[in-house]
């Protein structure tokens, strides 16, 4: 059965995102303190940056971990819907897996910073079960995602507290916008264990499982979103980011064309019927935890 664990995933963030906002309101307080001391020094304690555009780099792996969602019937294409009811579906969520992510960007003044950053996620493993009728509890499906990603992200920092003199830990928060690629190939359902193992969905004379093969798909979606976290300084010119995130990355389909149905006669023979069908969609979202390193030229 489908492991759900986007619902623990969100209750071990929720404290972080908290500390965050408490800190970033700290430092709206103290942004707010030490402009009317009006000194620069006092500004540099605090973490400020420092007047001008500051050229910067950023690498680093996000631990990625996507929302439950399922897979249900898309646009009519004038040929049959796979689940043709609304009740019908396939549930589940891909595993979790490493993104890589780069980044160029510049420091602005007012604590601002924009970025264009990529991102990329290979071999994110589809986990689900389908819920046909007569087709027994178990049903699991499998699939393969890997994503190509691109935003335009804005950030704004957040004074700190002080580590040591001149080199504070600081809070931000951001935003952006862009484009995510994703291919959807190997997409596979079984029957295990259907209601009535002598019926249409019996095994085969070595044990093998029926099942359906569906098409894959391909796309480009409108992609939002959202972070908050913490800059700690290494060097003088290189920070550690540590950041949660989460992303809408739209609709992941399949494509319009012909599935597999793969079946067993009483025989044993093996017979294949292929069926055009409609597409199916699920939605995209995810959740992330962003370690990356921020070299400033």
């Amino acid at each position: 059965m489908h492991r759900i664990h986007g619902a623990s995933f969100r209750t071990t963030i929720l404290p972080v995102l908290v500390a965050v906002w408490v800190l970033a309101g700290h430092g709206w307080t103290a942004a707010a303190a030490e402009e009317t001391r009006g000194t620069g020094t006092g500004l540099l304690a605090a973490g400020a940056d420092p007047v001008g555009i500051v050229p910067y780099a950023s690498l680093g792996m996000a631990l990625i971990r996507s929302e439950d969602t399922r897979f249900v019937d898309g646009a009519d294409s004038g040929h049959a819907a796979l689940y043709g009811n609304e009740d019908l579906f396939d549930a589940g969520s891909f595993d979790d897996g490493l993104q890589f992510h780069m980044a160029a960007g510049v420091r602005l003044p007012y604590r601002l910073r924009a970025q264009l950053e990529f991102g990329a996620a290979r071999a994110l493993d589809w986990r689900g079960n389908a819920n046909y009728r007569d087709s027994g509890a178990r049903q699991p499906s499998e699939a393969r995602l890997d994503t190509r990603q691109i935003l335009f992200a804005g950030f704004r920092d957040f004074p700190g507290w002080e580590l040591a003199p001149g080199r504070s830990v600081r809070p931000f928060l951001g935003a952006g916008l862009g484009l995510t690629r994703y291919s959807l190939s190997g997409y596979v359902q079984g029957f295990p264990e259907p209601d009535d193992p002598r019926g249409s969905l019996r095994r085969g004379p070595g044990g093998e499982i029926p099942f359906t093969a569906l098409p894959g798909g391909s796309g480009r979606n409108f992609t939002w979103m959202l972070t908050a976290g913490i800059a700690v300084p290494i060097t003088g010119g290189i920070d550690l980011d540590l950041s949660y995130r989460y992303t809408d990355a739209g609709k992941i389909r399949t494509d319009t064309g012909d599935i597999a149905i793969v079946r067993f006669r009483e025989d044993g023979t093996r017979r294949e019927i292929q069926v055009p069908v409609n597409g199916t969609f699920a939605d995209c979202r995810t959740h992330a935890l962003l370690v990356s390193f921020r070299f400033g030229f």
